[in-house]
């Protein structure tokens, strides 16, 4: 049976070296990342605090696992939150 496919999404500070950290997490836990996509946020009355940047990472691997990198991802200071938006639907 094939890894489940998994997508989080991460509200992070916009600064120099969040992205490389996050790989990290991953790295030592041996996920394989599918695909990541970094979009810059537009500051709007309802999106809170200017600077911050979205990133979604596709990786592959154990739910439970999965879970622990997404607490760590959110003990890295720059990640402000991280959600795991995976539906059964994911390719």
């Amino acid at each position: 049976m094939a890894p489940t496919k998994h997508i989080l999404l991460a509200l992070v500070e916009d600064k120099p070296g969040v992205l490389n950290r996050m790989s990290n997490v991953f790295r030592r836990r041996g996920f394989n990342i599918h695909s990541v996509n970094v979009l810059e946020t537009i500051e709007t009355e309802d999106s809170g605090r200017p600077g911050l940047t979205r990133v979604a990472i596709v990786v592959s691997g154990s739910a439970v696992i999965l879970g622990q990198v997404r607490k760590q991802l959110e003990k890295i200071v720059d990640v402000v939150k991280v959600l795991d938006i995976t539906t059964e639907d994911v390719a």
